[in-house]
Formats: C-alpha cells, structure tokens, sequence
C-alpha cells in the first residue's frame, strides 16, 4: 500500500465534500477551530489526520466518518 498515494486520496475526498458544500477552506477551518493552512495540508495528502481530526472534519461538513471514508 502506497501511503502517501492514500493520503491523497483522502485528501480529494474531503476537498470533494468541501466544495460540495460550498466551503471554503478557511470557512471550514473556523468551524472546526484549524487555520486554512492545517485544511489545505490534509487535502494535499502532506499530513496524515488523527482519527480526532476526521471527526472534527466530519462534524464541520456534517457528515457521518462512513461518508467521508466512502471513496
């Protein structure tokens, strides 16, 4: 398994969600109490979230961690 490849991947999916919800990074950063920077280096796949992360991501998108892994 290449992990930085599934970082990527993980990253596209929340930028996919994201957008779908008409964040922008900062915006969803304000809501989940990270700076824009912390968001965009997730999306890039340079920083791998805690599973405490995810759940911040998820409840910022209001979504279920089962959304946001189904990819």
């Amino acid at each position: 398994m290449d992990k930085s490849e599934e970082l990527k991947r993980l990253g596209a999916r929340i930028k996919e969600l994201r957008n779908s919800k008409g964040l922008s990074q900062a915006k969803l950063g304000l809501l989940i109490l990270k700076d824009q920077q912390s968001i965009h280096k997730v999306e890039s796949g340079e920083f791998n979230p805690t599973y405490l992360y995810l759940l911040e991501l998820c409840k910022g998108l209001e979504i279920s961690v089962k959304e946001l892994l189904d990819f």
